[in-house]
């Protein structure tokens, strides 16, 4: 049965129906492609934060490995030493690494007992060095490790065997019986002497310094952060309770993670969480070249990271719907408007509704009523579809470039459509933003690669070293020359900056240079540790030379080398293009580790210096051996008449005290020393009389009075004086002849005074 329906209705129903069926084909494309650009985007954002962090926790650990495996090649130069000479160099280094880092638990030695002990003939077993750190003090201990008996091989020997950089899996440990465990893993390097190992060295080191830089890192809102070791241990967690746990405790066993993350693979996946969806994005942590890598786990919100994809469809739907309404509103005052329909404009306008708007159907019209404007309306509409429809197309292939006229200020479909592209144009906008900090990113991670890879090279030569490092650094930057300045301390009295590389336009230039520290630009960057970027520079300052000749560069950047805030030098670049924010930070990562290898090096070149100053004094000490055993011969010849002369003296510094009154005076002439004679003849106590001067209790005549300084001032010429001398003590007087005697050392210096006194008060009485 046919509805039969009048031309108001059916313009209505008609136009309606194609103008819906536009906007939503319309509407439909662009939410799907939305939806899937912000998918994808979602899941390289994810990923791209998991790599990041991955690098920043890698290039933590990878400094204590750069440490141990400088400690295992160090530690080959003294393993033929004397075992205790070489006791005693190791312990300093590892004594010396713990007390300037105190990131570390322990640093330790491990040897083979059949490598430093000739005597061992047992296949295992080792002795342990270990400096550790307890109650704030750093503490030592060595023990010895026999294995033979019930030995099974554990991750040590694998390690021997292997000859492979190690990181150990979380355990819990602490050097103090009864006090709580931490969570650590240790860093080890195995010690190889002619392709056999010998021994491992290592550092143990907390974990919790990883827990606290993961909670702190959540970009996105609702996001948080973990890291597992190799056996799937959670390292760090946002959540803390779960640290020390295991991921594949709580992940699902399709995914295989532990076999992922050993492998060291990155992997992404979703979980459900409180009725969420979570993107879940793992980045392997690859540490030195260690073959048991740790993996870095980055958790996004999906309804997060999609919210802006949603949001926009959903305006997309409003405003596609109220355009429907308008365009209803309109279909149904022109439908009004039209009193009796005309066979020719309704058939247009049955095309129209079936969505056919060629132009070739376009109404040629001369009248002015209202059937000439509604033929002008009905081309207009035409003509108005057809530019919509176009620049739909347009929009559709991804031309956000095209141009479009609105009907008029109420255009709803037409300001739709410039809206959607608007917001396409955004979204484009925003992910070339992205893009181009990707590259930055990508840029920064492949260089610090690089030059992590340069400075394990060349260090041996530091003017070599050093030149490798500023030729590799100008040309990665894209800068025009630039120069490594390093602290000259090996003189303590003279610190000095010393330029030991210079670089310009793909050329080495040999230039020598010192500058004092806290003159000019670079001796106030190495005073004050902070870097310095200049863009407007004095004619005078640098000239850069290139192909065209010589001019004042654009722009100066001068960067301190300095780690744990002890600064070893200056490097300074200068180009004629200014350099980025990521550029400049890029240099300060790489000086951190520039200045990491110095300072390591450094500390080798004075451990050769130790190592030729022991053999040297090795050598002289057989010299003298020789010399000392005919010196021994003639010493105890020496010896033996000295003895009897000894003797000899002795017997008559007896007869003396016995015979004599002595008294020893300094040369001020305090008493120090007085003997019993003197004592028992005047009856005064022994402390009575130290300490008092030679003057006290003394009568002096005028002249002895007059001559006493002259007296004193001859003695500690080593002049010997003899005087008589009348003392009274207890209302009793006395008189002695007195010779005082200066008692030289061995250079001939006088050092006290000697009086020996005979008492004659009886004769002076008769």
């Amino acid at each position: 049965m046919k509805i039969k329906m009048n031309l108001k209705t059916k313009m209505l129903i008609y136009i309606l129906t194609v103008s819906s069926v536009i906007y939503a084909l319309a509407l439909g494309y662009v939410s799907l492609k939305l939806n899937n650009i912000a998918f994808d985007n979602a899941k390289e954002l994810t990923n791209t934060y998991a790599r990041e962090y991955a690098n920043y926790t890698k290039a933590d650990l990878s400094v204590d490995m750069n440490m141990a495996r400088a400690l295992a090649n160090v530690s080959m130069i003294y393993k033929n030493l004397p075992l205790d000479q070489m006791y005693d160099v190791m312990n300093e280094m590892i004594f010396h690494l713990l007390e300037e880092n105190p990131n570390f638990l322990s640093t330790w030695y491990n040897w083979e007992l059949s490598a430093i002990w000739p005597d061992w003939e047992k296949p295992f077993g080792r002795e342990r060095l270990t400096y550790y750190r307890m109650d704030g003090q750093i503490l030592y201990r060595t023990e010895i490790i026999d294995t033979v008996a019930g030995f099974t091989k554990g991750a040590y020997y694998e390690m021997l065997e292997k000859q492979q950089e190690f990181v150990m899996d979380p355990y819990y440990f602490t050097y103090k019986e009864g006090e709580e465990e931490i969570l650590e893993t240790s860093v080890a390097v195995p010690i190889v002497m002619d392709g056999i190992s010998v021994g491992v060295a290592g550092f143990d080191l907390p974990l919790q310094r990883f827990q606290d830089i993961i909670k702190d890192i959540h970009p996105i809102t609702g996001s948080y952060s973990f890291l597992t070791s190799y056996n799937g241990q959670f390292v760090a967690h946002f959540e803390e309770e779960n640290v020390g746990n295991f991921i594949y405790d709580i992940t699902d066993e399709e995914h295989n993670i532990l076999e992922k993350i050993q492998n060291g693979e990155e992997y992404s996946y979703v979980i459900k969480k409180e009725g969420k969806d979570y993107w879940v994005s793992i980045a392997p942590v690859y540490i030195g070249e260690s073959l048991t890598p740790w993996s870095f786990g980055f958790v996004v919100p999906a309804h997060v990271i999609m919210a802006e994809e949603k949001a926009t469809l959903k305006k997309s739907i409003l405003v596609g719907i109220i355009g429907l309404i308008l365009i209803a509103v309109i279909i149904w005052i022109i439908a009004h408007s039209i009193s009796r329909p005309i066979i020719k404009t309704t058939t247009i306008l049955g095309d129209l509704a079936k969505g056919d708007i060629d132009e070739s159907k376009k109404i040629n019209t001369k009248l002015k009523d209202e059937i000439g404007e509604m033929s002008n309306s009905v081309n207009m509409l035409i003509e108005g579809l057809n530019k919509t429809a176009i620049f739909a197309q347009e929009i559709g292939k991804g031309n956000l470039e095209q141009e479009f006229d609105l009907l008029s200020d109420k255009d709803v479909l037409g300001n739709s459509l410039i809206e959607m592209r608007k917001s396409l144009i955004d979204a484009n906008t925003q992910e070339a933003e992205r893009k181009i900090e990707d590259q930055k990113q990508n840029w920064t991670t492949q260089g610090l690669a690089k030059f992590g890879e340069i400075l394990r090279q060349n260090n041996d030569d530091m003017n070599e070293f050093s030149y490798h490092i500023i030729s590799n650094l100008v040309k990665y930057i894209d800068a025009n020359q630039g120069g490594i300045f390093m602290i000259n301390d090996d003189e303590k009295s003279d610190v000095f900056i010393e330029l030991l590389a210079f670089y310009a336009y793909e050329k080495r230039k040999y230039m020598e240079k010192r500058i004092e520290i806290g003159v000019g630009l670079i001796g106030r960057c190495a005073q004050e540790q902070k870097t310095i970027y200049m863009t407007d520079l004095p004619d005078e300052y640098i000239k850069v030379t290139s192909g065209l000749g010589q001019s004042v560069p654009n722009a100066l950047l001068i960067v301190p080398l300095k780690v744990n805030d002890e600064i070893f030098g200056v490097v300074e670049i200068a180009g004629f293009n200014e350099f980025e924010d990521h550029v400049i930070k890029f240099i300060e990562e790489v000086g951190e580790s520039i200045a990491s290898t110095i300072s390591t090096t450094k500390i080798n070149i004075r451990t050769n210096q130790l190592l030729l100053q022991s053999q040297q004094q090795s050598e002289e000490m057989s010299a003298q051996e020789e010399e000392m055993r005919q010196n021994m011969e003639e010493l105890q010849a020496t010896q033996e008449e000295a003895g009897r002369r000894s003797f000899e003296m002795q017997g008559l510094l007896n007869a003396l005290n016995t015979a004599n009154l002595v008294i020893e005076y300094d040369l001020s002439g305090n008493i120090i020393e007085i003997n019993d004679n003197y004592l028992q003849l005047v009856g005064i106590k022994r402390e009575q009389m130290i300490g008092s001067h030679h003057t006290d209790n003394m009568q002096l005549t005028k002249t002895q009075k007059k001559d006493n300084d002259q007296f004193w001032a001859d003695l500690r010429n080593g002049k010997a004086k003899k005087e008589t001398d009348h003392v009274e003590f207890s209302g009793k007087e006395y008189v002695f002849v007195a010779t005082y005697t200066p008692i030289l050392d061995e250079e001939g210096n006088p050092i006290k005074i000697l009086k020996i006194a005979t008492d004659i008060t009886g004769l002076q009485k008769k």
